[in-house]
């Protein structure tokens, strides 16, 4: 799950995952705009987004309480680290963040190349296949003419036994091909942008699925989830209502990161019973 705003940070520091985070300030609206007049913008911020102390001044992090006790300062370690009143992020893009960006992206189209050319051999193996079937069809059909023993019925029946086996073979290929798109997504799952830290994600052991869910804070429930299976087969589920199912076409991180977006800004409807008056409300 990501926690920092920053895009990249949590991979970035995936070996200090401990690291103290804070809170955007929505309560202040002044202090709000200064924070995303620095933050970058690829996204507008959220209630529960947050930055974590890599992108603070150290002066601006409390992480012990001060006491004078008979004229001495007693300093106390703080469970957690706090962010002073007017405290602002000091984000700047490293050397080694728009390295790294830049080796995502790299990865990124090598694997949609990989892809392009997994998708070409297996329509080139289908056509060598379904030419060579017909070949084989053309000599029996002309030999048993030759012969004299054509029948017509055992022709259709062979035609029909032919068309099923080229079915069979490409819906092997097919599913074959979405399974590996599958495991590639199962790999990078945690480079798709959650829409926010209210948001989480799950994978099956097994590797038969991927969930990305969200937590209602107030039902302590989960509210909305987009389901995804080995055969790209997903649904987006809000409350017990599917808005949408079918095939993904495109899984790549981005795109997926947009149908989160989408599933995210859609409002949950519920029924509230008044007597013989039933009411709508948006929670």
């Amino acid at each position: 799950m990501r926690n920092c705003f920053i895009p990249k940070c949590d991979l970035l520091n995936k070996n200090n995952p401990k690291r103290a985070m804070f809170n955007v300030p929505i309560k202040d609206p002044v202090l709000l705009k200064q924070w995303e007049a620095v933050l970058p913008k690829h996204r507008p911020l959220k209630e529960f987004d947050r930055v974590c102390e890599n992108h603070f001044a150290e002066d601006d992090i409390l992480r012990y309480w001060e006491h004078t006790i008979n004229g001495q300062v007693e300093r106390m370690e703080r469970k957690k680290p706090a962010l002073r009143s007017n405290a602002v992020p000091c984000y700047i893009e490293t050397a080694e963040s728009a390295f790294y960006e830049n080796l995502v992206i790299l990865n990124r189209t090598a694997k949609i190349k990989r892809k392009q050319c997994v998708k070409a051999h297996n329509a080139n193996k289908k056509k060598k296949k379904m030419e060579q079937m017909e070949d084989n069809q053309s000599v029996t059909k002309n030999n048993e003419a030759e012969k004299g023993n054509l029948d017509v019925g055992n022709i259709q029946n062979k035609d029909k036994v032919d068309d099923e086996v080229v079915e069979q073979s490409v819906s092997i290929e097919v599913t074959q091909l979405a399974t590996s798109e599958f495991e590639a997504l199962y790999d990078d799952v945690y480079e798709v942008e959650l829409p926010s830290t209210l948001w989480g994600i799950h994978r099956d052991l097994e590797k038969t699925f991927i969930t990305f869910t969200e937590f209602n804070k107030d039902s302590m429930n989960i509210r909305k989830y987009l389901y995804i299976d080995q055969q790209l087969q997903y649904r987006m589920v809000v409350g017990q209502r599917i808005m949408k199912k079918g095939t993904l076409e495109n899984v790549s991180t981005e795109a997926l990161s947009e149908l989160l977006s989408t599933l995210d800004k859609i409002r949950v409807q519920k029924v509230i019973i008044k007597g013989s008056s039933s009411v709508f409300k948006e929670s």
